[in-house]
């Protein structure tokens, strides 16, 4: 038996309120998706050049009293707090808090930078020679080399060529130009930024660095998340010398992610730095976000005045 006409009609009617309501959706997604990318790029208005150096300034000095208050050394020599502790034991955001002391003139500053310096000393651990590159240590066991990731290793490779020797792999991996991408390819330059501090700059090494850094860059201007990874796109870049790279829409809604005490988020309204990942509940600055927004700030204010002058009138 057939399926009656009015039946076939109902359902023919069903199926296209379907499709047109699955095309409204799309059309919607694609909107939406074309107002984030635009936010995320251009500023509806470019502040004035006064308007973005106090913002720089309120900035740099909310981030700067958040480590502070982070870091409360005891006679005993430790920290008060979970993120104080995070920001000292990580040796990537060690490295970052002496950067800025060593860009600070600020006398809190430079005491917090000599005493991490100290800690780490204490150490005598390669890893210690991300925060200071004269610090004496010990060169890693193969026992402690295979239990990092690979990208750790990359980066002690960098930091101490001659005493974390990589697999023939693993180096093909660290120098590859175009293998990686997001969190991958950001590790991979922070590598490539100690290997040229270390061992200097070739034109090969420059011509890597940056096929890489265009493509963090363009990632950046895709991704309109801020999130942990939006943070570091933007720090690392600076880190490698590439302002040129850096959009001021970046900047700007970088610092607007800066928390009232000072501190930034790993997460953006819950979504990770993953994608296809998100986080529920109650969620406080975190030290490693919050060392790359602090070192973001100093970098442009004292390592690259010129950018400001360049993007702000």
């Amino acid at each position: 038996m057939g399926i009656p006409a009015g039946r076939r009609a109902a359902r023919g009617t069903f199926l296209r309120w379907l499709r047109r309501i699955a095309a409204s959706v799309a059309i919607l997604l694609v909107l939406a998706l074309g107002a984030a990318l635009l936010n995320n790029n251009v500023s509806i208005r470019r502040p004035s050049r006064a308007e973005f150096v106090g913002n720089l300034d309120r900035t740099l000095a909310r981030s700067t009293d958040w480590a502070l208050r982070q870091y409360r050394q005891t006679a005993a020599g430790s920290v008060s707090t979970p993120e104080g502790r995070s920001l000292l034991s990580n040796s990537a955001t060690a490295h970052m808090v002496v950067d800025c002391a060593s860009l600070s003139s600020e006398p809190r500053m430079k005491a917090l930078g000599s005493s991490f310096v100290d800690a780490w000393k204490v150490e005598a651990n390669v890893f210690g020679k991300m925060v200071d590159p004269a610090m004496p240590a010990n060169a890693p066991s193969d026992r402690e080399l295979h239990s990092l990731e690979e990208y750790q290793r990359w980066i002690l490779h960098g930091v101490a060529p001659s005493d974390v020797p990589l697999s023939p792999k693993e180096r093909e991996d660290m120098f590859s130009p175009d293998k990686y991408r997001t969190g991958k390819a950001t590790h991979q330059l922070f590598a490539l930024y100690f290997y040229r501090k270390s061992k200097g700059s070739t034109p090969e090494m420059d011509r890597l660095m940056q096929k890489i850094e265009e493509r963090i860059a363009w990632e950046a201007a895709l991704d309109f998340r801020v999130t942990d990874l939006y943070l570091q796109r933007l720090a690392f870049l600076l880190a490698a010398g590439r302002p040129d790279l850096i959009r001021p829409r970046w900047v700007e809604r970088a610092f607007a992610a800066q928390q009232i005490g000072g501190g930034w988020l790993e997460s953006w309204h819950g979504w990770t730095r993953t994608p296809y990942r998100f986080s529920f509940g109650d969620e406080l600055p975190a030290a490693h976000s919050t060392a790359q927004g602090m070192w973001i700030s100093y970098m442009l204010k004292y390592r690259y005045p010129e950018w400001i002058d360049r993007n702000y009138k």
